[in-house]
């Protein structure tokens, strides 16, 4: 494990069918209430605030026609709820789908635009994974389509284990650069005698040779 002292609870909220244009923002916002009337942020159903949201969507959108511009709209808005409860967001690029011609052409260039939009969005405590580089359907043999895609659109288990994996390798490293640069702070000891004043400290610290000199541990910090 990468964190062996860190305890990890999962909530999944995926639902077959579903659409960013249409139903996303309403099951988010079940997830990240708004404060309360006393302006008291509400917690979660265990009485914890979540830590980090991935987010999956769009790929319902692109088969149905919705222009990209409108699913990205519509996922900026649901990014936006966490994100503004103080929970930070790991966004994914919408994968491949195995469809045939003609429409595949016509599918690949939605799903392009809307994922360009994806990685170029910039904001505090956002981040972007590209699921769509990561697991690839016609780069895959024939072997590894069977293992891993149910049908052109849906992942089997192992499929789903798949990106589990690589989705969790990323967030791990997030993590990992997180707490490089925001190292946690070590608390300080303290020790009842830390303010009181000792007669050997009350000569000039300069002449050692008029006995010995008290260091205390503020002094090295």
């Amino acid at each position: 494990m990468a964190f062996p002292h860190v305890r990890v609870e999962v909530a999944e909220d995926g639902e077959s069918g579903e659409t960013v244009t249409h139903m996303f923002g309403g099951r988010m916002e079940a997830r990240f209430p708004p404060p309360s009337a006393d302006g008291k942020t509400r917690k979660t159903d265990d009485g914890k605030p979540y830590d980090w949201v991935i987010v999956l969507g769009g790929t319902n959108d692109i088969g149905i026609g919705v222009p990209p511009d409108m699913i990205f709209e519509k996922l900026v808005e649901c990014w936006d709820i966490p994100l503004r409860r103080g929970c930070k967001v790991l966004a994914l690029t919408v994968p491949e789908a195995g469809i045939k011609d003609p429409a595949r052409e016509r599918i690949d260039a939605r799903r392009n635009e809307l994922n360009d939009a994806i990685r170029g969005y910039k904001r505090e405590n956002f981040h972007v994974f590209d699921l769509n580089t990561a697991v690839t359907y016609y780069s895959m043999s024939e072997a590894d389509r069977t293992r891993y895609w149910d049908d052109h659109l849906h992942f089997t288990p192992d499929g789903y284990d798949l990106v589990g994996n690589k989705v969790g390798v990323a967030l791990v490293s997030i993590l990992a650069k997180d707490r490089t640069l925001n190292p946690p702070v070590r608390r300080r000891r303290r020790f009842k005698d830390d303010g009181n004043k000792f007669d050997e400290e009350t000569g000039d610290p300069a002449a050692i040779d008029q006995g010995y000199v008290v260091v205390r541990r503020t002094d090295l910090d």
